[in-house]
């Protein structure tokens, strides 16, 4: 009789013990996309004040006049990156273009790095799904 006892009270403890990994496990991954998130969220912020930024910077700066010189200077590429214009210095006007921009980046991410279901991806225009 003890041998069963035993032997319930060891099978009882090993289950405990595997749905407590289980639990903590879900719990440290819940942390983790929670502060995933909040780090995406964080860098569409930063990046869409970054844009407002450089196009209010654009708009203010005066027109500079050129000198004009006999002899073309070769200009490096480095220059050539910083002197182009910003690709998109959209300023944001609302709270929903916000989350929009916010969602789009959030989606692009994971399609790059392969972490987005592929049920979650937009179908194109034009292609029907079949139920």
């Amino acid at each position: 009789m003890k041998n069963s006892d035993r032997a319930h009270d060891t099978a009882e403890s090993s289950f405990k013990k595997r749905e407590r990994r289980i639990s903590e496990g879900r719990k440290a991954m819940a942390e983790h996309d929670a502060a995933a998130r909040a780090v995406d969220a964080n860098t569409a912020r930063l990046k869409a004040l970054r844009l407002a930024r450089d196009a209010a910077a654009e708009e203010a700066a005066p027109a500079k006049k050129v000198k004009s010189s006999p002899a073309k200077k070769k200009i490096s590429s480095a220059k050539k990156i910083a002197a182009a214009p910003a690709p998109v210095a959209a300023v944001i006007e609302s709270e929903g273009e916000r989350q929009q921009l916010l969602q789009e980046d959030h989606l692009k991410m994971a399609d790059r790095d392969g972490t987005r279901a592929p049920t979650a991806r937009a179908v194109p225009d034009g292609i029907k799904i079949s139920d």
